[in-house]
């Protein structure tokens, strides 16, 4: 690598580490949408108020309830002692669930409901009818006050800043409900929390979740409210609804999830840059491939053999069994210290001794060395009988 090419490697990686150092210790953007999760940690997120409850009632129960209200309550026992909690910003339960709440309740249970909006077969039934109010933000009509008429929480009246929507009830059933809270805004009052008979039990019904999100738990003594408000539940159990929440979806599609995501999009982002720095210092090859050179094959026994069959077909009979003897005796010289300049009988006996090779076999081999010794012209079948008894004499040995 060459010193100009490690300057700028070295900046470019000052530069993203920089970045990335930037982008790690800023501060995490504030995620305002309103979920009234139990999960969430969020300004309208309910963490606060879920995990007060235990502060709040320490002899009852809480179960948190991740799936419908209808399938919760077609496996479990309607005992008369649960109440069920249910906080969102529009309470859009199924007709199913409607009717199982419905019948939860007229049991002998409770259901405390804090939304915006109630389902319209809630409010037929219990004969409630609401209205829905929309305020642009400015100094008259963002803030509205909180108030609980019992005289036992010595009715302060609690301040949200900052409210664009509120609803209130427009009509009540004057014979079975109790107002418990209300709306002020200026000099104008509305009822917003009412307390209602249903068969054996009750509904309990804010309109105004904003108050038990953790964010305006936190703003001064806006927690009284809902400390109070929750004073209300006098049953044994308490259901925390958790299926039915208000959840923000990130846009589809894979770019856009790794855009939203910093890790990813860091990373997106670093790949992008080493592809480019890449293609601009190592696009062109620096060195010429090096071929690879094969080694030299070991040709000896082919070329033996193409020696061989030369001498064969051109019936040199003679060379070839000339030769064979000669490299007979090499061996013979090589491996049993034998004098190889007379070939008598001695020779055989003192080779079969030796080599442990049948006397028969030996002397044969002898025979057949003085025979084309005293000859001149050799067959093909001396050639074949000669070759046969050198190899009789080596698958022999001992």
């Amino acid at each position: 690598m060459s010193r100009t090419l490690k300057i700028y490697t070295g900046i470019f990686i000052v530069v993203i580490g920089f970045l990335m150092y930037l982008e790690y210790t800023k501060p995490k953007p504030i995620i305002w949408t309103p979920t009234y999760s139990s999960k969430d940690k969020i300004p309208f997120g309910t963490y606060i108020a879920y995990n007060e409850l235990a502060q709040l009632f320490p002899e009852k129960n809480k179960k948190r309830i991740e799936q419908s209200i209808s399938s919760y309550l077609s496996f479990n026992n309607r005992t008369g002692s649960d109440v069920f909690f249910i906080i969102n910003q529009n309470s859009t339960l199924s007709e199913t669930d409607t009717e199982y709440l419905l019948d939860f309740v007229e049991q002998g249970n409770d259901a405390f409901i804090v939304s915006n909006f109630i389902p319209t077969p809630i409010l037929d039934s219990l004969h409630l009818k609401t209205e829905s109010s929309y305020y642009i933000l400015n100094k008259d009509f963002s803030n509205v006050e909180l108030s609980l008429v019992n005289p036992s929480f010595s009715n302060p009246r609690y301040k949200f800043e900052k409210v664009d929507q509120y609803a209130y009830f427009s009509e009540i059933d004057s014979v079975n409900s109790v107002i418990l809270g209300q709306y002020h805004m200026g000099t104008e009052t509305k009822t917003n929390f009412i307390k209602q008979k249903y068969g054996e039990g009750y509904f309990y019904i804010q309109l105004f979740p904003e108050a038990y999100s953790n964010y305006f738990m936190l703003k001064d003594k806006n927690y009284m409210y809902v400390v109070n408000s929750l004073n209300y539940i006098n049953k044994n159990t308490i259901l925390w609804e958790e299926n039915n929440k208000s959840i923000h979806t990130p846009p589809d599609g894979i770019l856009m999830y790794i855009f939203n995501n910093p890790p990813l999009h860091w990373a997106w982002v670093i790949l992008l840059c080493s592809f480019v720095l890449y293609s601009l210092f190592f696009g062109k090859r620096t060195q010429r491939i090096i071929p690879i050179i094969k080694p030299l094959k070991n040709t000896t026994v082919e070329f033996t053999q193409t020696i061989g069959n030369l001498y064969y077909n051109n019936k040199e009979h003679k060379d070839i069994i000339n030769k064979k003897i000669k490299y007979f005796l090499y061996y013979v010289k090589e491996h049993y210290f034998m004098n190889i300049e007379k070939i008598n009988t001695e020779f055989s006996d003192l080779l079969h001794l030796k080599s442990g090779v049948p006397k028969e076999i030996t002397d044969k081999i002898v025979s057949l060395i003085q025979k084309n010794q005293n000859s001149d012209i050799s067959t093909e079948e001396d050639l074949k009988l000669i070759n046969r008894t050198i190899d009789l004499f080596y698958k022999n040995i001992n």
